[in-house]
């Protein structure tokens, strides 16, 4: 074979393995970018279709006149028999979580003094922070409707004026929310 033959023979070769990895190329972007994008939407649809789901089963029962569990299935109301340290570290990554899905800026968590109550103690965290009206609202319904049971109290707000005429967009406000830590039984 020539130089002439083999130079000919190596080049559909060399072409054909390129474009192999071109396509390959082409399809491992298509499954990181728009297939990905789309089994998480699925992903994300088809836990709120279960929530919606739960909550359809519960209005039939209700409809029916059966009786309906008075706790609803899922995490406890309370922080469980874990130290007041753990429980509070708890609460604090909750709060920081929560406030991160609601777009707030946290400037800064306060632990706040444990009181005792009977059969539980209540925690609680002062968080400072900042965000928009819609955040805020995010914020407090996203900790009125956590498990275990969170408490939102004292919210005080305070809008940021830039200038005389400007409207406020960011406001600056303080809340605190308490958590309740069952007590072991004596």
């Amino acid at each position: 074979m020539s130089v002439a033959e083999n130079a000919f023979v190596s080049r559909p070769l060399l072409a054909r393995i390129l474009a192999l990895a071109i396509l390959m190329v082409v399809v491992l972007g298509f499954c990181a970018g728009p297939l990905g994008l789309y089994v998480s939407l699925i992903g994300d649809n088809s836990d709120a279709l279960a929530g919606k789901a739960a909550m359809l089963q519960r209005y039939r029962g209700l409809g029916s006149g059966q009786a309906i569990p008075t706790t609803p299935p899922g995490p406890a109301l309370l922080y469980s028999n874990i130290p007041e340290s753990q429980a509070l570290a708890l609460l604090q990554e909750t709060v920081k979580s929560t406030a991160a899905a609601a777009r707030v800026q946290v400037q800064g968590l306060q632990v706040l003094r444990a009181d005792a109550l009977p059969g539980a103690s209540r925690i609680g965290v002062r968080v400072r922070a900042s965000g928009d009206m819609a955040s805020i609202r995010s914020l407090i319904y996203a900790i009125e409707t956590a498990r275990p049971l969170l408490y939102p109290d004292n919210l005080q707000i305070q809008a940021r004026t830039v200038g005389a005429d400007a409207v406020p967009v960011m406001l600056d406000f303080q809340l605190d929310i308490s958590g309740f830590k069952a007590e072991p039984a004596s």
